[in-house]
């Protein structure tokens, strides 16, 4: 017991408020300074064009991705009071006609979030309020995540979906009530739909739910345990995601961009094929080079950044925090070494395995993919590996309070101190020209 309070009753205020730490924490970071830069960055060249067509314009492009995040940030657009008219040709344009934190309003909601869900997964994961508490801190505190979540990207969006799928199916393979089964199969099938929605490599998140609910302790009755569950979950995620392609068709009504690839039919059936066979076919096919590209054997370390945007003494980069990449990269090794000597089979019932096997199905695929990759591909296989090291640290007594309490210490201050070494490339912060200098000839 916790002298003075109880034993039940502290552990519970105790991982109260270390959730409530990790759930303000998200809303400072995403929204502090997020009307900064006053101009187009990065991706917004793109994805500020496409949001632009759903609110406003009406004209058809095409994309490689499916058009689900896309339609989230174009409704943020909308209810923001956005009327359209807003350039988004290059990368530093003055964004005149909207505040510029409208634009990035859905990737900022959705990655505020990110760190309470990592937190909550792992104490359903069964964590200690410890290893819940160093999951969310190590991801809230990521500035690779914090950027890509801070400007109107797709990343974010999927990353939250995948999260909110999980903690969904969790919470489904657990309740004692037809009725709270059935609803959260339901939620998990509609956020892994979302997530695939969003980019391909969503689909991860489905995987995952399907092993969640296949090993679920309690059936449906009339149809049997795993498959009932699935079978709505998956239904469900169908339904989302064929019904953010009918928006899609439905909105772009106008010529555009998009009709070098052929204008819709009207047939919306057939329309939806079609533009998977180009998607994937242009997806694959990618064949421009960058100067900020990397392999996918550099992400874990956290090797080339991204340039975003760059003016006045201010420059923002994709960089990720060195303590958590590089940590939870060590931590993944261990693990997988430990894996070796004990077997799999003696292994796969541990919390911290289930979190081994998103890693792997988000992160090995990308060795077989020819086309230009990009670090902040590698964002949801880190944050996987930050919620398998946590897991697999508190399994094997790691974080035990006691004689190790200075090491538990010393990690959470090393995180937001590895944090705030990068921070000037998040935020924008004015640097001596020197550093900028010796940041772009690292970069290009």
């Amino acid at each position: 017991p916790i002298p003075g309070i109880g034993r039940p009753l502290g552990m519970i205020l105790i991982a109260g408020l270390a959730g409530i730490v990790v759930y303000l924490g998200g809303w400072v970071l995403h929204f502090i300074r997020l009307n900064q830069p006053t101009a187009v960055i990065f991706d917004e060249v793109h994805f500020g064009s496409f949001a632009d067509a759903y609110c406003c314009s009406g004209a058809y492009f095409f994309d490689v991705h499916p058009p689900h995040g896309k339609l989230l940030a174009a409704m943020g657009l909308k209810l923001g009071g956005y009327a359209g008219g807003q350039d988004f040709a290059t990368i530093g344009t003055q964004i005149y006609e909207l505040q510029p934190w409208l634009l990035r309003l859905v990737p900022a909601l959705a990655g505020s979030l990110i760190p309470i869900l990592v937190f909550a997964i792992l104490h359903q994961l069964g964590a200690s309020a410890r290893a819940a508490f160093l999951g969310g801190w190590a991801v809230l505190f990521d500035n690779a995540l914090l950027l890509q979540t801070r400007v109107l990207a797709l990343d974010g969006i999927m990353i939250f979906f995948m999260l909110a799928a999980i903690s969904l199916a969790l919470l489904a393979a657990r309740q004692g009530r037809l009725r709270g089964q059935l609803l959260a199969s339901i939620g998990a099938g509609v956020c892994a739909g979302m997530a695939f929605g969003a980019k391909f490599t969503g689909l991860t998140s489905a995987a995952v739910v399907v092993l969640i609910l296949w090993f679920a302790p309690r059936p449906i009755p009339g149809i049997g345990r795993p498959l009932g569950m699935i079978l709505i979950a998956g239904l469900a995620g169908i339904v989302v995601y064929l019904g953010g392609w009918v928006l899609h068709f439905t909105l772009l009504d106008q010529p555009g961009p998009g009709d070098i690839w052929g204008r819709p039919s009207g047939i919306i059936w057939r329309d939806i094929l079609k533009i998977h066979q180009q998607m994937f076919s242009a997806n694959y096919g990618l064949g421009a080079t960058h100067s900020n590209a990397s392999p996918w054997w550099a992400w874990p370390f956290s090797w080339r950044p991204i340039y975003y945007y760059a003016q006045d003494h201010t420059a923002l980069y994709l960089v990720g925090n060195p303590v958590v990449w590089w940590g939870s990269t060590l931590g993944i090794l261990a693990i997988l070494v430990q894996v070796f000597r004990q077997g799999w089979t003696n292994t796969r019932r541990e919390s911290y395995a289930l979190m081994l096997i998103p890693f792997a199905i988000s992160y090995l695929p990308y060795m077989l993919i020819p086309r230009i990759l990009f670090l902040y591909h590698y964002l949801p296989s880190l944050v996987f590996a930050v919620m398998a090291v946590a897991l697999w640290l508190d399994r094997s007594g790691r974080l035990a309070v006691g004689n190790r309490a200075y090491k538990w210490l010393l990690v959470l201050v090393l995180i937001p101190t590895g944090f705030l070494l990068i921070s000037p490339f998040t935020f924008g912060f004015p640097l001596p020209e020197a550093v900028l200098t010796w940041m772009r000839d690292l970069v290009h």
